[in-house]
């Protein structure tokens, strides 16, 4: 066979949903390297394949209608025409960008930490500059000695639209991003239940406000009080550790060793409030030095 017909059986059987120049790339390599596919020979196989070839081929494979244009995404993502699986949006999204993840208000959903239904998606991406940083580490491991930059399709950052498989999309970007959990049955990917809580803290207008996230903490946070506690310490946040502090040890009367040392951020003077969206108020907590202007 002819290495078009070896990459539509390819997406064929592995019934691949969308496609990425890069994501491409990677599954036709083995065909490639052994020069057949599914024990069958490949025809004419090319002897220099890289960024140009590839581009070429997918231009083939639109003609032949084994691939169109995914409109929600900006540019770079094909539809596989034929595939029976339709991924949701967030599966879609992690396939076009591996470092997303479901965050915020979308987060507390999936984990049952709140009976809201986000209009929207929520999911987080790494800044420019640290998904540069996991880029550049992806495609060393990806293409370990073959690595070429000039020459080999580069994992881009692809714009996401506002609707993905017909649902709102927000997407943020964070300089401290998570370390994703797989979710279970799918390719999406989710924030750790820790860094969930600490999300709360640190932009609560994301998470239903600050009114919201507070009960949120009053009724789940003794259950996950290992993971709260764990994630705030290892955040370089003070005012996340004084927002959690105030709320575990003062409001909830929970206790953790951790927590008392998180005393050590208050700031006698500052500018720190429980909400940030709001004004300061006449309340303040002595121990934690926050206005509770709520």
């Amino acid at each position: 066979m002819y290495l078009s017909q070896a990459i539509i059986r390819l997406l064929t059987d592995d019934n691949l949903p969308l496609v990425t120049e890069y994501s491409l790339y990677q599954r036709v390599r083995p065909i490639l390297v052994q020069g057949s596919y599914a024990g069958e020979a490949i025809i004419r196989l090319p002897s220099y394949w890289k960024h140009t070839q590839l581009r070429a081929m997918i231009r083939t494979l639109e003609k032949k209608r084994i691939l169109a244009s995914d409109d929600d995404f900006k540019a770079g993502v094909w539809r596989v025409i034929q595939a029976s699986n339709a991924p949701t949006a967030e599966e879609a999204i992690v396939m076009v960008d591996p470092f997303a993840y479901i965050s915020h208000l979308s987060a507390m959903q999936r984990y049952g930490l709140t009976d809201r239904a986000p209009e929207a998606l929520h999911m987080t991406t790494p800044a420019r500059p640290l998904w540069t940083q996991l880029r550049d580490a992806r495609m060393e491991d990806d293409y370990e000695e073959e690595f070429d930059m000039v020459n080999l399709p580069p994992l881009i950052r692809i714009g996401v639209k506002s609707q993905v498989r017909r649902r709102s999309v927000v997407m943020h970007e964070s300089k401290h991003p998570a370390d994703p959990t797989p979710i279970a049955g799918t390719i999406a990917k989710i924030a750790p239940i820790g860094r969930v809580f600490v999300d709360m803290l640190d932009q609560p207008a994301l998470c239903g406000g600050i009114q919201h996230v507070l009960d949120c903490f009053e009724r789940h946070s003794e259950d996950w009080l290992p993971d709260i506690v764990a994630a705030v310490d290892a955040v370089d946040s003070p005012i996340v550790k004084v927002r959690a502090g105030y709320i575990l040890d003062e409001m909830l009367s929970l206790t953790d060793p951790r927590i008392a040392r998180w005393t050590a951020c208050a700031q006698r003077g500052g500018s720190r409030k429980l909400d940030p969206q709001a004004a300061y108020g006449n309340t303040y907590s002595e121990k934690w030095m926050i206005a509770l202007n709520v």
